[in-house]
């Protein structure tokens, strides 16, 4: 195995393991509770809240109510006992009664708008819970999937690391100095392998004289184009 083929394996090793450490990290940012989770949570909060708004509210109103209905059963009983003689008294009686019956009309009303509004809440509140809990359902096997993957992965590159750290060691100093110069200023890539007679990255034609020595492994030659190491397979 010539040099040119020791580094076009490092290269490739290296390559690798830059993508899934790059994956590693996409993954371990993905960890943890979503942002569908969290407003999935918020929107549950807040159903939650809206439907004790409305039921505290009915509830008040029917005692209200109750309350109303008691007192304007108490006065119409006074006003037609007989206890009452007084005709101004009889008249303030019955115009607080009909002022009783008004205000009753109007809780009423507002009692039927709350009623309305606990049963559209809580019609929100149940659906806010099913959507939480697809959500949830949803999040928990996409957390599974990718705790397993991140399992693989840290498996992969403490394989690839060794790989790489085997290749370096039985790389001269001088090629791997060529070699990660090239990296740095190529992205990475500073072996190209050739097909069909030309860089496999740029295109360039390479002189059968420069194909021959790149074969035979006789020292590294580079594309007279992009400068990469050229390796002939």
């Amino acid at each position: 195995m010539n040099v040119a083929e020791q580094l076009y394996r490092l290269q490739s090793a290296e390559l690798e393991l830059a993508q899934k450490r790059q994956r590693l990290q996409e993954i371990e940012a993905s960890l943890g509770e979503s942002e569908a989770l969290r407003q999935a949570r918020q929107a549950l909060a807040e159903a939650q809240a809206e439907q004790q708004h409305w039921t505290i509210r009915q509830r008040d109103l029917e005692l209200e109510v109750a309350g109303l209905t008691e007192k304007i059963a108490r006065s119409e009983k006074r006003l037609y006992s007989g206890v009452v003689k007084n005709p101004k008294e009889l008249t303030d009686l019955q115009r607080e009664i009909a002022s009783l019956r008004r205000r009753q009309a109007r809780l009423e009303d507002d009692l039927l708008e709350a009623m309305v509004h606990r049963e559209e809440a809580e019609a929100a509140r149940e659906t806010a819970d099913t959507t939480l809990a697809q959500v949830t359902a949803r999040w928990e096997a996409e957390q599974a999937a990718l705790r397993q993957e991140r399992q693989a992965l840290q498996e992969a590159i403490a394989t690839l690391t060794e790989t790489c750290q085997t290749l370096r060691a039985s790389l001269p100093a001088d090629l791997l100095t060529t070699y990660d110069t090239l990296c740095a200023r190529k992205h990475g890539q500073a072996v190209t392998r050739v097909q069909g007679g030309s860089c496999g990255i740029c295109g360039v034609a390479v002189s059968a004289r420069t194909l021959h020595r790149a074969r035979t492994g006789e020292a590294l030659q580079f594309c007279s184009n992009c400068g990469r190491i050229l390796y002939v397979p």
